[in-house]
């Protein structure tokens, strides 16, 4: 069986898809399927490579990947649009020079790579398998990123379309995988976000001190999907217990930042950090942050990516979250969650800010937390759901 994979971010730049996918397509490889990713190359490496030679050795599979340098940067809403849906004019002619698939996957939160994806499938004429990892098109309408009604109804309209003519959609929640048969979509399968645990090389430190104040920290993405803006007011009136630290870039950092500024808090923000650096962050704070915004319904059935990571590691995990994400939280004891105005919170945190500083993980819990949501796992699952698929269209063939 061979499989080409449309992804938007696959390195050498680190990415939630990208460590996603690595560890699913070395399972893939490992089991007999052949590879071919197509993604776009932002850095100048142009020998990057996701496996070493002592993998590709121990699989079966072949993997090639076939990346195209697309370095175009905007700052406005309008120019990001444009730039994202210009990428497909790139990624369609690499795509199509690579070896024909059996299966051709498309992994969505960029809603070029499914309008490639869709195109390549119809020119090709080969089953297509939509991966939704953000729940589009309800972000489209809740975000408001299209200013015209109508070109939001049409686009809305086009991307129900493209779904339900996948010949299988894969959803990270259940809750969404709901949301997506109802929509029209006629197969559905879900195959959680997760980690790859065993890639620690450490645990986490605990200084468990009293004394001193709060730390909490969130390192991440910094997006309008995030909504910290209430975790800098939350701060603001808890300036004597808590040191709040923001750890990471994205589109609303100016805004962010601005907010901070108004708010008379100092010392908040940090560049983004990698490797042992991110650990070293995770060390220091008492409690992590994970967050979605309020006021979108569609993160009812949403869990951060994050939070697998922070849960993985040992990290006490502050939850600004509601539906699945609060569910997982508190299903296996992993920390907090909080929700209500900046007052309540404040003051139900400060509660509990001498538990978090002494806070351990239910071992129990969280063994049972890795098991289920361990990547290698998931990408043994994932490659049994598409073999399934596959062979089931090749019966319908016959």
């Amino acid at each position: 069986m061979r499989i080409q994979l449309l992804t938007h971010s696959f390195g050498p730049e680190v990415s939630p898809p990208q460590r996603r996918w690595s560890t699913f397509i070395e399972t893939f490889l490992a089991n007999g399927a052949d590879v071919d990713v197509i993604a776009p190359n932002r850095q100048s490496d142009e020998t990057w490579t996701p496996f070493s030679e002592v993998v590709l050795e121990k699989v079966s599979g072949r993997f090639a990947l076939y990346s195209f340098a697309f370095r175009f940067r905007a700052l406005r809403w309008y120019s990001k649009l444009l730039v994202q849906f210009l990428m497909i004019l790139f990624m369609i002619p690499c795509a199509l020079r690579a070896p024909k698939p059996d299966l051709l996957i498309v992994t969505v939160p960029a809603l070029p790579t499914l309008v490639a994806g869709y195109i390549i499938s119809k020119l090709r004429r080969v089953p297509l398998v939509v991966e939704m990892r953000d729940a589009w098109p309800e972000l489209l309408e809740e975000s408001g990123v299209i200013r015209w009604k109508a070109v939001e109804r049409m686009a809305v309209r086009s991307i129900t379309h493209m779904q339900s003519s996948a010949s299988k959609v894969v959803a990270v929640t259940p809750g969404h995988a709901k949301k997506l048969l109802k929509g029209g979509c006629k197969d559905v399968e879900v195959v959680t976000n997760g980690y790859r645990f065993k890639k620690f090389n450490r645990t986490k430190t605990r200084s468990g001190n009293g004394q001193r104040p709060l730390r909490v920290l969130y390192l991440g993405n910094l997006g309008e999907s995030q909504g910290l803006q209430k975790a800098l007011d939350i701060a603001a009136v808890s300036k004597d217990w808590m040191d709040l630290r923001i750890v990471g870039k994205g589109s609303a950092l100016p805004a962010l930042q601005t907010r901070a500024d108004e708010l008379g808090l100092s010392g908040v923000f940090y560049p983004p950090v990698k490797g042992s650096a991110v650990l070293d962050w995770y060390d220091w704070a008492d409690t992590c942050i994970v967050s979605l915004r309020e006021d979108w319904k569609s993160f009812e059935y949403t869990v951060p990516s994050k939070l697998f990571e922070l849960a993985g590691y040992g990290c006490h995990i502050t939850g600004f979250v509601s539906g699945e994400a609060k569910a997982l939280i508190q299903d296996y004891e992993l920390g907090f969650s909080y929700t209500g105005d900046v007052l309540s919170i404040s003051n139900s945190w400060m509660a509990d800010a001498r538990t978090i500083v002494e806070w351990q993980p239910n071992s129990e819990s969280l063994n049972e937390f890795k098991k289920r949501f361990d990547l290698e796992r998931l990408g043994l699952e994932y490659f049994r759901l598409l073999r399934s698929h596959y062979q089931q269209i090749e019966r319908s063939e016959v």
